[in-house]
C-alpha cells in the first residue's frame, strides 16, 4: 500500500471512530432526557404501581407453591427413611 492509501485508510476509520463515539454520545443523552422528562411529567405512576403488584402476586404465588414442594420433598425424604430403617427384609432391624 502506498502512503496515500495508509492516510485515507486512517480518514476513514478516524470518521467511523467519531460517528460511533457520536452516536453513543447522543443515546446517552437523549436517554436521560426521556428520563427526567418521564419523572418530571410523574410518568404512568399507575401502570407502574399495577405491575408492582402483579410481581408481588406472582412472587406470593410461586412461593406458595414452593412450600408445598418442600413439604411433599419432606415427606418423601421421611418415607424413605422409614424403608431404610427397616433393612433388606422389610422389618427393623432388631439386634440383641
Amino acid at each position: 500500500m502506498t502512503p496515500g492509501n495508509f492516510d485515507t485508510l486512517f480518514t476513514v476509520i478516524g470518521i467511523l471512530a467519531l460517528s460511533g463515539f457520536s452516536l453513543i454520545a447522543i443515546k446517552i443523552v437523549l436517554g436521560a432526557w426521556l428520563k427526567r422528562k418521564e419523572l418530571s411529567a410523574g410518568g404512568d405512576s399507575t401502570a407502574l404501581l399495577e405491575a408492582i403488584e402483579a410481581l408481588r402476586t406472582e412472587n406470593r404465588e410461586m412461593r406458595d407453591q414452593l412450600s408445598g414442594e418442600i413439604s411433599e420433598l419432606h415427606e418423601r425424604i421421611d418415607f424413605a427413611e422409614r424403608l431404610l430403617a427397616r433393612g433388606p427384609y422389610g422389618r427393623a432391624d432388631e439386634q440383641g
